[in-house]
């Protein structure tokens, strides 16, 4: 066999290296994008985060140490906090000791207001009973 046949054979063993290297990476991203956009609609889909994070036994009803937990939680986003028609702002390097006057053990009625896609926009919480 002479010189010029083996490198042949070898650009032609290369070549299909590189095209089912290609193909499997591609088939590798197909199925990557299909795992991300299932997860996306699946998380696009849920009603609150609240409600996955806690894991409460009613969805509409939390303690007021619930409360507390989701009013630190939403420190650094965009949506409002609202307890008892008062709006708070947790922010650990404006005021590290703000206080947010909540019943530990008194339990607090949610309700969320959303924009026209379903992205919360402010997240209220009233105090239930006397």
């Amino acid at each position: 066999m002479t010189r010029n046949t083996q490198h042949l054979m070898l650009l032609c063993t290369a070549v299909v290296f590189l095209v089912t290297a290609c193909l499997y990476g591609q088939r590798n991203l197909r199925i990557l994008t299909d795992a991300l956009n299932e997860r996306m609609n699946a998380n696009a889909a849920m009603e609150g985060r609240v409600h996955t994070t806690l894991r409460t036994g009613r969805l509409d009803t939390y303690t007021g140490t619930e409360v507390l937990h989701t009013v630190r939680q939403m420190a650094g986003t965009e949506v409002q906090v609202e307890v008892n028609g008062y709006v708070y702002v947790v922010d650990p390097l404006v005021n590290p000791s703000v206080m947010i006057p909540v019943e530990l053990d008194a339990y607090y009625r949610a309700e969320y207001s959303r924009n026209v896609s379903g992205e919360l926009l402010k997240l209220s919480f009233w105090k239930e009973g006397g």
